[in-house]
């Protein structure tokens, strides 16, 4: 599943690749009639949702969940998916082609839907204060689901939520409510550190060096923990969980 991460890169890359420009043709499924002749004025991430912004007020939002991905060409150049899995196909003026293939969620966007969004978590300002009111909403959650909720912070994954866990030495099933707002806060920063950390392309790393081992926890079930040496667990409940019991204890 993209990570925010992964959502801020395809943003920069389409911001680079169109911003300025005109839609010449439009073709999105189950969206009716499109922006053509419109500038297209921002391109945008927003935890997991990327937005592209025309110059009328319209936004597109999409969201790519585990399959869904946005790709660059020329106009003309051979697409590396086939057409049939676009859900939307943009062409601008400047002779550059941007699809998504496979998006489960693609709309036109209503602001009340960004509205219920918490602060974005992959962003250089980052209200970590709202971040923490919010988690604190969910105070009969566990931290691996409150993590996850995108009403509280929005753009942390999967692989950032187990591996903040861990560095946090936090056990993942406790409530939010048995954390102070201090161990809280600290864990809120992990969120945001790692994903900043993350932006800038490759394959994700919480660890520091090049070598094989460059997650703490995640994807590592039943190989010795990096700290203590313990069993890698797994438990799933939203979604699947790494953690060392020792370490997290």
């Amino acid at each position: 599943m993209p990570e925010g991460d992964t959502v801020f890169r395809a943003a920069t890359a389409l911001r680079k690749a169109l911003q300025g420009a005109r839609v010449k043709r439009f073709r999105a499924t189950r969206l009716g009639p499109g922006p053509v002749g419109e500038r297209i004025e921002d391109v945008s991430a927003r935890g997991k949702n990327l937005i592209i912004r025309f110059e009328k007020g319209r936004a597109l939002r999409t969201h790519m969940m585990m399959h869904g991905s946005w790709h660059i060409y020329r106009e003309g150049e051979r697409w590396q998916r086939p057409a049939f899995q676009a859900r939307v196909e943009l062409h601008a003026d400047n002779d550059m082609v941007a699809v998504c293939f496979s998006a489960p969620v693609v709309e036109w966007l209503r602001e009340e839907t960004l509205a219920g969004l918490g602060p974005d978590a992959t962003a250089d300002r980052f209200d970590a204060d709202e971040a923490l009111r919010r988690l604190r909403t969910l105070d009969g959650s566990t931290l691996e689901r409150a993590l996850l909720a995108q009403s509280a912070l929005s753009g942390v994954g999967n692989v950032i939520k187990c591996e903040a866990l861990f560095l946090e030495r936090r056990d993942p099933f406790r409530t939010v409510a048995s954390v102070d707002d201090n161990a809280l806060r600290s864990l809120i920063g992990r969120c945001h550190e790692l994903l900043v950390r993350n932006r800038s392309g490759g394959p994700r790393a919480t660890r520091a060096g090049t070598g094989r081992n460059r997650l703490w926890v995640y994807g590592r079930a039943q190989r010795p923990c990096l700290v203590c040496g313990e069993a890698v667990r797994t438990r799933t409940t939203l979604r699947l969980t790494y953690y060392c019991a020792h370490c997290q204890r």
